[in-house]
């Protein structure tokens, strides 16, 4: 579903594009441009987690990390709580691993009850909050200090409130696989200065439902930032999420259900007094998953950052592909946040990892396969990985919506 490709042209007969130096929407006519709009962009940048253009942290903010926590470091060197080249070790990683979850995306999934749809935002966020409104609709929302965004699917009964009234809206667009669709400007959210940008589309596919994604930043007006950030990354990444079942297979385990490549077969188990393990193998793929009891009762988000780290740039992590760097998402499936890190290695060994954690379990799944060996893309194969059920979906999510109202 690209949205400056392919034009819907002679087959919608009042329509125009807009002009080559802005994304090429098809516009009803009589309707403004869609702001922002961005032909230099290419279609699919929401694809490439670390797209530098648009994050929400600032160059300051990224060297005032780095000289508290070098000052912490030093700190403790003086204290004699550490040595000065395990330091130097530490100052390096951090260095790493703030440059690498400074520069990470945002992707919310919305599976739950009759709604199956993704947005992929091009910001770093911290908490959720998950709405469910019975038979109206559902949304998913994630917040950082100073920006909130979101994914929401509502009844097409419900379609002139909330976010999408027509008093509100700006202008419309189309583009392949949406039959209808209207972006807008809401003055206020929620009950503080928080304006925000939305995109409501219709799929083909659902014709009875809206999906609508948000972006806004607190205190500030609605930006020409903002409205590239939304024209050229979150509207071309808002997708449906059929293509999952045609390319892989649900597996369960107990609480956690993961998706697996089709054409993979479960090669072998493991088990020890504090591990469990499952090997899959198939068509140039090897996928593992792994867990073990949770023992820290930390914020998953924490324990995320803590495991990367610690594993991935402190320590030498040997199932890393040497010379190949790391992009990272912070992924919220219903509500349920988890993290996902990508080393794509064109026409060669390419592996994907994700850190997930319930109430009981850390997990921890690893992809590696031979990138153009296999019957799917990287993109396809990223996809599967993002995907993620638990059982207990709405207890995991109640913790993380009580922290977000204090």
């Amino acid at each position: 579903m690209k949205l400056k490709s392919t034009l819907l042209s002679l087959a919608v007969a009042l329509a125009f594009t807009m002009p080559i130096n802005a994304a090429q929407y098809t516009v009803p006519e009589g309707q403004p441009p869609v702001p922002g709009a961005d032909a230099s962009i290419p279609d699919n940048a929401y694809q490439n987690y670390r797209y530098d253009k648009t994050r929400n942290i600032t160059t300051a903010d990224h060297i005032k990390k780095i000289e508290e926590y070098n000052n912490r470091i030093d700190g403790e060197v003086l204290k004699k709580k550490g040595t000065a080249e395990k330091a130097e070790q530490l100052k390096k990683a951090y260095a790493k691993y703030l440059d690498l979850i400074t520069h990470e995306s945002t992707v919310i999934l919305l599976h739950e009850g009759d709604y199956k749809a993704k947005v992929t935002l091009p910001i770093s966020v911290v908490e959720s909050y998950f709405e469910d409104l019975n038979k109206k609709g559902k949304g998913s929302y994630v917040f950082e200090h100073n920006v909130i965004a979101g994914l929401v699917g509502a009844n097409e009964q419900v379609e002139d409130s909330g976010f999408n009234r027509n008093d509100q809206r700006k202008g419309e667009f189309k583009y392949p696989g949406i039959s209808k669709g209207y972006w807008g400007i809401r003055e206020k959210y929620s009950n503080g200065n928080l304006p925000v940008m939305y995109a409501a589309v219709t799929f083909d596919q659902y014709p009875n439902q809206m999906y609508m994604a948000i972006l806004g930043n607190k205190n500030q007006p609605v930006t020409k930032k903002l409205e590239s950030t939304m024209a050229n990354f979150v509207i071309p990444s808002m997708q449906t999420l059929d293509n999952l079942d045609k390319t892989s297979d649900t597996v369960t385990w107990d609480n956690l259900t993961y998706r697996l490549p089709k054409g993979m077969m479960l090669d072998r188990e493991e088990k020890s007094d504090n591990f469990q393990g499952r090997v899959y193998v198939g068509d140039g793929m090897k996928l593992v998953v792994a867990r073990s009891a949770l023992v820290d009762k930390a914020v998953p988000i924490q324990l995320y950052t803590q495991t990367v780290l610690k594993h991935f740039f402190y320590k030498k992590n040997p199932i890393l592909v040497k010379d190949i760097p790391l992009q990272a998402a912070l992924i919220w499936n219903n509500g349920v946040p988890s993290y996902l890190l990508e080393q794509y290695n064109p026409g060669k060994k390419s592996r994907i990892f994700h850190l997930i954690t319930d109430d009981k379990y850390e997990y921890y799944i690893s992809l590696t396969y031979e990138d153009g060996k296999n019957k799917y893309n990287h993109i396809e194969l990223r996809n599967i990985m993002e995907y993620l059920d638990f059982g207990n979906a709405k207890q995991l999510r109640h913790a993380s919506n009580k922290r977000v109202k204090k």
